[in-house]
């Protein structure tokens, strides 16, 4: 099954009211089907945009996605 990593972007509010803009990581199959997706992992772009790139360079299985960006927020 042939899928990519993209970068997701999501608006939130934190506990104030406050707007900001948080990123995450999506699995999505050829077909636009999106396998798996995380929101709110990093409030950095550039560095979601980095994990991304990643996972995709280095061929990341799916099933290690989860223990993958426990790593990075350690």
């Amino acid at each position: 099954m042939k899928f990519t990593y993209c970068m997701r972007c999501d608006t939130v509010c934190d506990e104030e009211k406050n707007v900001c803009t948080v990123y995450g990581i999506d699995a999505i199959r050829s077909d636009g089907k999106v396998l798996s997706s995380y929101a709110d992992v990093f409030f950095d772009r550039q560095q979601a945009e980095c994990f991304v790139n990643m996972c995709n360079e280095g061929k990341l299985a799916l099933i290690h996605l989860s223990s993958v960006i426990e790593d990075a927020l350690e």
